[in-house]
């Protein structure tokens, strides 16, 4: 979700997002989006309607986003998503409940994490994410879709796991933005930030499955040792890398091929795991590039094997 937020004061939101309704330190789009699906219900074209009426008014934040926005997209997305429209709806509902249990258990462990400064949209995804960071405006802003969430992680899902991991991309952005922000990020880095962000998750929600701590990623969750420690050798051997493909192999769900996609949190999580053993959690934000990269492959020839 590395693509997997500094928080807006409400007056900061009320100057520059007008047309939003803010909710503590997060951007919330979702009241216009259900007034423009109801209100689209009895026109022809209903995309076209979307477009028009919410799309189009928030096209920046689409962009910021990285989602481009049109009505055949929308038209698309549509027959999907009115099937679970009512799940989204109670997921909206819960939310901001959810979110203040989160910020309140995050707090207690990242006492230092500056909330005001790690902007949050909460938004439809067209199914494109369920949270998703792009660096945008000089920050890194989280974008989370709540179609995208109930599409994988159920509208029911305890979402403490999902929000933690998110967060601590937020707290280790500020910690550590020179690594964090840069344009093209080293594939040993990319992976250890994954994969801390997947053992911070599971330290900060001890009852939950590893499962969901990898995000219900079954597949990854119950890959082999074998494949583990084959993929482990085909990260030593890329460590440096930026290309497109390599981050793609490791990190992207849509990766086709040999072993299971999104390879990289589970090496990453399995290093964290063992990093975590002497390492305080506000340390392992702070991690710079030499010792990290020094520390990724030691512990990738371990899993190796």
């Amino acid at each position: 979700m590395w693509t997997r937020r500094a928080f807006l004061s409400s007056a900061a939101v009320a100057v520059a997002m007008p047309a939003q309704a803010s909710v503590e330190s997060y951007v919330d789009l979702m009241p216009d989006f259900w007034r423009a699906y109801d209100a689209a219900q009895v026109e022809p074209d209903r995309a076209a309607s979307l477009v028009q009426s919410f799309f189009d008014p928030n096209a920046e934040i689409y962009a910021g986003a990285g989602v481009k926005v049109d009505a055949s997209r929308v038209a698309k997305w549509l027959p999907g998503f009115d099937p679970m429209a009512a799940d989204v709806r109670r997921l909206t509902t819960r939310f901001p409940d959810l979110y203040a249990g989160h910020v309140r258990h995050f707090a207690r462990a990242f006492p230092d994490f500056r909330r005001d400064q790690a902007p949050i949209y909460l938004m439809p995804s067209l199914f494109r994410f369920d949270g998703h960071l792009q660096p945008w405006r000089g920050k890194l802003p989280l974008f989370i879709g709540l179609d995208g969430v109930a599409r994988y992680h159920g509208a029911d899902a305890d979402l403490s796991v999902f929000l933690d991991h998110e967060a601590f991309h937020l707290y280790q952005a500020q910690a550590m933005p020179g690594l964090s922000l840069e344009a093209t990020t080293p594939l040993f880095a990319a992976i250890w930030q994954e994969g801390v962000a997947t053992y911070v998750s599971s330290r900060l929600n001890p009852e939950a499955s590893r499962l969901h701590v990898l995000l219900d990623d079954k597949p990854l969750a119950e890959a082999a040792p074998e494949a583990v420690a084959a993929g482990a050798r085909e990260a030593l051997a890329r460590l440096d890398s930026t290309a497109d493909e390599d981050q793609a192999r490791f990190l992207s769900a849509g990766y086709k091929g040999p072993g299971p996609a999104r390879l990289g949190y589970r090496l990453g999580f399995e290093v964290a795991e063992r990093a975590g053993r002497h390492m305080p959690l506000r340390a392992m934000a702070r991690l710079p590039r030499t010792p990290l990269r020094a520390l990724m492959a030691r512990e990738l020839k371990v899993l190796a094997g």
